[in-house]
């Protein structure tokens, strides 16, 4: 065993974070799970942690909470906010909080809104078709269909569902704004839930509001109940519209001809969604760290007590001890054991909502436009300089006499 001393690697790597073109994982992270599966690195913040790249170490790290805490890390990188998320907590509080949610994200409820992920992704693809090329995918589709959903989960009104879209956007910074502006919009946000709990404590239905409106939980008061459902909209809006973008960009740039396979065979898209989710790494700067709570042998290495720890989620899914040839992408992989949603008690519980959104959007795609591409060259594309990656557009064009009528 080694403590995990010596010169510690500049972080994050180059590609994927501050504007870096793409959706690339650098070829670092390889060589350090091969070589150094707990590295040390530094921040630009100027905090040292220890970066995860392996597949077992990976699940270790983020299922065993009494062993590397959320509660037990502050680092500048990390991305704490004043406000405490569900993200940010462990144990008992954590769990409390999870039950208010859960009913609301299991698969037979995700399956349940289908239908109207469907409805809205045609209503969004002939809009598409009828403006004509080229679109920008990303304010054609994938904007529009996660902020409809998780506001229909929530119990928003639709005509409020554009007013929250616009605050969405502000608050995670996805269109040019001040930092005054991101916090106008997280004010709004808050005073519309506010309201909106109390409404629905008052007139009850069976939407996500009403639940955190009613539970008897003395446990979650009602400033965490309106963090919440903030945190919800927030989390189920822009991991699943950069997913969306992401795929298609990933196949239309770098895979045309597994689009066209999905196009010939659509029925290979549920597990070309997940093979998409273990293949683009989604995470700049590899989440969020987790604090080592004694000290902790990982892989040979000595971490002590208080140390940093980061997941590289996007090295722990082309980990060939745990992915046969991990580096081919290939959608029609059955054994998909993937860290997209995470591992353990903060596995994303919106996941069964995004994968079916995903499947939905792919779907809508490939049928209705079998042969779209790119409408620039891949160097003009903007990326948001974000802890996630995310196009800001996606140009794409199709031959006018090509769309297929739903």
């Amino acid at each position: 065993m080694t403590e995990t001393t010596g010169r510690p690697h500049a972080y994050p790597f180059a590609r994927g974070y501050e504007g870096c073109p793409g959706l690339d994982l650098d070829p670092k992270y390889a060589r350090l799970r091969e070589n150094e599966p707990a590295a040390r690195v530094l921040t630009p913040e100027g905090d040292l942690a220890v970066l995860v790249t392996r597949y077992a170490d990976a699940c270790r790290v983020l299922a065993r909470p009494a062993e590397f805490s959320r509660e037990h890390v502050n680092i500048a990188s990390d991305g704490l906010r004043d406000e405490v998320f569900l993200t940010d907590i462990e144990g008992d509080r954590h769990q409390a909080q999870r039950n208010l949610l859960k009913s609301y994200f299991t698969p037979a409820s995700a399956e349940r809104l289908r239908p109207r992920a469907e409805q809205i992704t045609t209503e969004l693809l002939n809009q598409m078709a009828a403006a004509g090329p080229p679109t920008d995918l990303v304010e054609a589709l994938a904007l529009h269909l996660p902020i409809a959903i998780i506001c229909d989960v929530l119990g928003i009104p639709r005509d409020d569902q554009g007013q929250f879209s616009d605050w969405a956007r502000a608050f995670l910074g996805l269109r040019p704004g001040s930092r005054n502006e991101e916090a106008a919009a997280g004010a709004a946000m808050y005073h519309y839930m506010q309201i909106g709990i109390a409404e629905h404590r008052a007139n009850p239905d069976n939407t996500l509001l009403t639940t955190l409106a009613l539970a008897e939980d003395p446990t979650v008061d009602e400033h965490t109940r309106i963090l919440l459902a903030i945190g919800t909209l927030v989390a189920g809006f822009e991991t699943t519209a950069n997913t969306i973008s992401g795929q298609v960009y990933t196949l239309l740039y770098h895979y045309p001809q597994l689009w066209r396979q999905l196009a010939d065979h659509p029925e290979l898209i549920p597990t070309a969604v997940d093979e998409l989710l273990r293949w683009i790494p989604v995470d700049a700067r590899d989440g969020m760290a987790r604090g080592t709570t004694r000290d902790v042998v990982l892989s040979g290495s000595v971490l002590p007590e208080g140390s940093a720890v980061l997941v590289a989620r996007g090295a722990a899914n082309r980990d060939p001890r745990r992915f046969d040839d991990p580096e081919r992408l290939d959608l029609s992989r059955r054994v998909n054991p993937h860290l997209a949603f995470g591992h353990g008690p903060h596995r994303c519980p919106g996941e069964h909502l995004a994968r079916m959104q995903l499947q939905v959007a792919l779907t809508g795609l490939v049928s209705r436009f079998p042969d779209l591409r790119p409408a620039v060259a891949e160097s003009a594309l903007g990326w948001r300089r974000s802890t996630m990656r995310g196009l800001r557009s996606l140009p794409v064009t199709w031959a006018t006499n090509s769309p297929r009528t739903p």
